[in-house]
């Protein structure tokens, strides 16, 4: 396979390109899937099979985690207090029984996803993809 340096060099994605790629995939996902779920898992399973194929795997597998968490997070912890503020005007009611639990949820994914990053910033030195 020739790489861009040359015969015999082999193009290696780094770890922070393929961080910063699946995580930007998990907030699409993570989009997604709390809107059309069998279209958001089918772009999981792309997803996972895309970090299948090449290295490096875990770096790909914490961003991922990490986007879908945060996107779950930061969407339904909006739309919760959006609702707040509709039920503080007079005659207004909003309701989001049982959201607490997909916050919580979106908050142990997304800590997942952190505790993976974390350990490729530690491991940063070894060699070869991960």
């Amino acid at each position: 396979m020739a790489g861009p340096k040359g015969p015999g060099t082999v193009n290696v994605t780094t770890r922070r390109t393929a961080w910063l790629a699946f995580l930007l995939l998990g907030v699409l996902d993570g989009v997604v899937l709390l809107e059309f779920p069998t279209l958001g898992w089918m772009i999981l399973a792309l997803g996972l099979g895309g970090i299948g194929v090449r290295p490096p795997r875990i770096a790909a597998v914490a961003g991922l985690i990490a986007g879908i968490g945060a996107s779950w997070t930061s969407i339904l912890v909006w739309g919760t207090l959006r609702c707040e503020a509709f039920n503080r005007e007079p005659g207004q009611s909003c309701e989001s029984p049982g959201i607490e639990g997909w916050i919580l949820v979106g908050l142990v994914i997304l800590a997942v996803g952190v505790v993976l990053s974390t350990f490729l910033i530690v491991r940063r030195g070894a060699a070869g993809p991960v």
